[in-house]
């Protein structure tokens, strides 16, 4: 009976879904590294980087768990993360500015089904 109880139950649970936001306001670096793409070697193109002040261009996790900081609100997260860096260019004089960038938000979602 109590098997045909949890069965039924189970059967009614819809799927789950989990939805996380970490917010890092500041930028701990800005290059052009990427230890995914082209670890150890310079990047095609500059980066935005938040996250542990561990970031390298061959970045371990062990690297950035020694981070002295990170630029998350969540202290204990020394996760790194990057995105492209945006420029402007001058209409008048051609030259590129980069952006001026207030931070990133990581955004985690789960969908179960």
């Amino acid at each position: 009976m109590l098997k045909s109880i949890v069965a039924v139950t189970a059967g009614l649970i819809g799927g789950a879904h989990a939805f996380w936001r970490m917010e890092c306001p500041g930028r701990v670096g800005l290059a052009r590294l990427d230890p995914i793409i082209d670890p150890g070697k310079i990047s095609m193109h500059a980066h935005s980087i938040h996250g542990s002040s561990g970031f390298s261009d061959t970045s371990s996790t062990e690297e950035l768990l020694n981070g002295d900081c990170t630029s998350c609100r969540v202290t204990q997260d020394k996760s790194s993360y990057w995105h492209p860096a945006m420029y402007f260019q001058d209409g008048e004089t051609g030259e590129f500015e980069i952006v001026p960038q207030v931070g990133v938000a990581a955004v985690f979602r789960l969908v179960l089904n």
